[in-house]
């Protein structure tokens, strides 16, 4: 199904602003990306294609995603570090008043004093809604490649 190219851009730019939130450290941001009702959850790809709940990560209400980022923001004690999302490959598809997109990620970390590594890949499969005139996720799944993140998660994916 071919998709109106203000919505696909309408919808890279949603994209981008929630990376950017990220990656510039704005976690006081983060829960406004996501509507009342919703469900964020990190996954590896094994238990993602296995059809198994266990997940790294899941919040499935605006509650949650507020108690986890006073913890990503307030609570964790953790070295400094800079994240930098690289996404591509945007594919989006309509139904009704859903948007569905997938896309691939690629996560760099700098640690303070060290050469910057590879957190991880993989790939986000997103439900988005509009709310309130405003693109919000109603479920966002960061499907991560490998078994285990080589580092702690101290942001959002």
């Amino acid at each position: 199904m071919s998709v109106n190219p203000d919505l696909k851009s309408e919808v890279e730019i949603f994209l981008a602003s929630y990376t950017e939130a990220i990656d510039d450290g704005n976690l006081e941001q983060w829960p406004q990306f996501f509507a009342e009702k919703c469900l964020y959850k990190i996954i590896a790809k094994e238990n993602f294609d296995s059809g198994l709940p266990l997940a790294l990560l899941l919040c499935d209400s605006q509650g949650m995603l507020l108690d986890r980022r006073d913890a990503f923001s307030k609570l964790n004690v953790f070295a400094p570090r800079t994240w930098r999302h690289l996404i591509n490959t945007l594919r989006i598809s309509k139904e009704d008043k859903e948007i569905r997109a997938r896309s691939n990620f690629a996560i760099f970390e700098t640690l303070s004093g060290r050469d910057t590594h590879v957190l991880c890949t993989g790939e986000y499969r997103d439900k988005i809604v509009r709310e309130n005139g405003a693109l919000k996720f109603c479920e966002r799944i960061c499907i991560y490649d490998t078994t285990m993140i080589p580092n702690s998660i101290v942001r959002p994916i």
